[in-house]
């Protein structure tokens, strides 16, 4: 059984970047976007048409965890200088390359124009 001391130090490892954890072992806390909507797959190791170029690129995000709780989130405001429908996400543990530790399709695709802004906030339920 995991403990609920185990859970936090857990949250930590895997989301807060004050761990110093590096290299390979880096928090994931890097959200990329695309517009391609195929279903998330385990096997994927790259976010497919990770938009790469301007203000929509990967950055990273704002953890945030409360002791003694099963979540963390992972939040990032996004102005967009492009018009695009973002559909999907992907966390990853490096602004670019490394390891992406997670996908999701978002719960709406967001149909962003130029200077539009969208708030991602990605949960991990531990």
């Amino acid at each position: 059984m995991r403990t609920n001391a185990g859970r936090d130090w857990q949250a930590k490892v895997m989301g807060d970047t004050a761990s110093n954890a590096t290299g390979a072992y880096a928090p994931a806390t890097y959200i990329g976007l695309t517009a391609n909507n195929t279903a998330p797959n385990a096997a994927d190791v790259s976010l497919t048409g990770e938009i790469a170029v301007g203000t929509l690129s990967r950055a990273q995000a704002v953890y945030a965890h409360t002791n003694g709780t099963a979540t963390y989130t992972l939040t990032k405001t996004f102005t967009s200088d492009q018009t695009v429908t973002v559909s999907k996400l992907g966390v990853f543990n490096a602004s670019a390359g490394g390891t992406m530790a997670f996908e999701s399709l978002l719960n709406q695709p967001a149909a962003l124009l130029s200077g539009d802004q969208v708030v991602i906030t990605f949960t991990v339920t531990l």
